[in-house]
């Protein structure tokens, strides 16, 4: 199935804009600007609607090329064409949501590092006015601990910002 046009979810506004116009008279150029075409498509566009011919350009009546875009809008494919962008942006807007609802856990934690308070830091978890002491044993040990730690502050950074600045 060949693509819809983009501007046909803007119909309506693109009405409006030609009905706001003093000329009744509207440029293939008019149409590539509104309706975001090319020349070549804004000229097969306007081919049932052009009636006068301004030199060597042909000029479409406003009046007929609003009713000849009021009657795309209202077909079948239009039709369907906004139905589905609305799907899709519902279903864009499901998932944005539920990216900013869950946590960012880029590793997978045990329960008790996930859920880790300020106050419940592991033995060798040091925080005091400017200045954060990690000790550790071995390289997963350290992980561990800040992971712990990036938790904790995760779960109370006004907590977290009281301690190191006093």
């Amino acid at each position: 199935m060949p693509a819809k046009p983009a501007w046909y979810a803007r119909l309506d506004e693109i009405v409006a804009d030609l009905t706001a116009l003093p000329s009744p008279w509207i440029t293939r150029g008019t149409i590539e600007f509104l309706l975001g075409v090319g020349p070549r498509r804004a000229q097969q566009i306007m081919k049932s609607c052009a009636v006068e011919q301004v030199g060597t350009s042909l000029v479409a009546d406003r009046q007929l090329l609003m009713a000849h875009l009021t009657a795309l809008a209202r077909g079948e494919s239009a039709h369907y064409e906004l139905q589905r962008q609305r799907k899709l942006a519902t279903a864009l807007q499901r998932l944005r949501d539920d990216y900013l609802a869950r946590p960012k856990v880029l590793i997978e934690a045990p329960v008790e590092i996930v859920n880790q308070r300020i106050d419940d830091l592991p033995r060798g978890i040091d925080l005091s006015r400017g200045r954060i002491t990690v000790e550790f044993r071995t390289p997963v040990e350290a992980l561990e601990k800040l992971l712990a730690l990036a938790m904790a502050i995760g779960q109370d950074p006004a907590r977290f910002e009281q301690i190191i600045s006093t």
